[in-house]
């Protein structure tokens, strides 16, 4: 398909909504950023007809390690107590287990690229990656990737060298470890040797907290901090996760994956996952994707539309029922269209205005058994990679 000179964008006749309600039935995208809601298209405007589809703001992944999204989803016991149980049955398995074997040969960058369009496919235009902040995702990335933050591993990896990285993370970014994640004694433990430590502040963001009690959660939302909860990820290695209701009130939680080591597919799965097995609402649910992962990783301007912000924004069908709810009920094919700061990157073949409005060829592809249209961009990327996305047939 070919270039046209660069247009505005306006999204009509569907239903724009965030958490915070009902917003019009229009949108317009100017360059990068949203230039107006529920207001008409311009002359000169590329109008595309939503047909009551709804339109939200780009999801949130709070907690995934990038690099890890082409193994497998893999243990070694039925259970586990600790987090330390797993990694000392994962890591001398490098070298001995034909799987992990396998996935670790493939380059970094191009286990980071898979890791990028895993987001992508589910919606997800910005992601904390709780890792190295590799140059290969510093720009020209599929997904945004925060990067005013700092972290540690946890403390049974990196001991007293997280108080160094917990003094050295400035006020307004996140501090990120993993703690508290397990059953057992010792799980239960870590979160006061990170208050001993002097490592909770109004910026630390606790990853799993499978262990927080009643008394924990009020004194971490009393410190200002938060939790990155991953339950799924938790259900698989440990058989339960944290009841996260104290800190949902409190809106001190937002939503990650893990990776696909031990966590679902893909966000929209999580997001599944966490309603099936706690009964939270997809109001609530959207929060912790959205505004409430923006507020705890210091992202003012993610998770919402308004005018004036960048056009981070995935477009699903409408289901019967609350607006929020059609969240729940989509999967990644079922996605119309996903734009980052204006530039549509996947979407049905009904979208390649989208694309040609913007000055992007597309290419045609294959997501789950439907057809979608991509990025030639990422596409000519996947393919040098040589790396699979399972069920994206290019």
């Amino acid at each position: 398909m070919g270039f046209l000179s660069r247009h505005c964008i306006a999204l009509v006749n569907g239903l724009i909504f965030s958490p915070m309600g009902i917003l019009g039935h229009s949108l317009r995208v100017a360059g990068e950023t949203i230039s107006g809601v529920n207001c008409p298209p311009r002359r000169g405007d590329v109008v595309i007809d939503l047909e009551g589809a709804l339109v939200l703001p780009g999801l949130i992944n709070a907690h995934d390690h990038l690099e890890l999204n082409n193994f497998p989803r893999i243990k070694w016991r039925d259970r586990y107590s600790n987090a330390g149980e797993w990694i000392a049955d994962f890591q001398p398995r490098f070298a001995t287990d034909d799987a992990l074997r396998c996935a670790m040969s493939v380059p970094l960058k191009a286990r980071l690229l898979i890791g990028g369009i895993k987001n992508l496919l589910s919606g997800v235009t910005t992601v904390c990656h709780h890792n190295p902040l590799y140059s290969a995702i510093r720009r020209n990335f599929p997904v945004r990737v925060v990067q005013r933050y700092r972290y540690s591993h946890s403390l049974q990896i990196d001991g007293d060298s997280a108080v160094r990285e917990f003094l050295a993370t400035p006020e307004d970014w996140p501090w990120i470890i993993h703690a508290a994640e397990g059953t057992d004694d010792a799980a239960s433990r870590e979160f006061s040797l990170l208050k001993e430590m002097g490592c909770l502040g109004r910026n630390t963001v606790i990853v799993h907290g499978v262990a927080l009690g009643h008394e924990e959660q009020t004194a971490l939302i009393q410190k200002g901090g938060g939790l990155v909860w991953c339950p799924s990820s938790n259900h698989f290695l440990f058989g339960t996760t944290i009841d996260v209701s104290l800190l949902g009130r409190a809106r001190r939680v937002a939503l990650g994956t893990d990776s696909r080591l031990t966590g679902e597919r893909d966000l929209l799965s999580e997001i599944r996952f966490a309603a099936a097995r706690t009964g939270l609402g997809a109001a609530t649910l959207l929060r912790m994707v959205t505004i409430d992962a923006a507020s705890l990783l210091g992202l003012p301007c993610a998770g919402e539309l308004r005018t004036g912000t960048l056009a981070d924004l995935f477009v699903i069908p409408r289901c019967p029922g609350q607006p929020a709810d059609s969240l729940l009920a989509a999967g990644r094919s079922d996605i119309h269209l996903v734009l980052l700061a204006g530039e549509p990157l996947v979407g049905d073949p009904e979208m390649y205005r989208a694309f040609e409005a913007t000055g992007h060829r597309c290419a045609e592809v294959m997501l789950d058994g439907r057809e979608k249209i991509m990025s030639q961009t990422l596409v000519r990327r996947l393919k040098r990679s040589g790396v699979v996305e399972q069920g994206l047939i290019m």
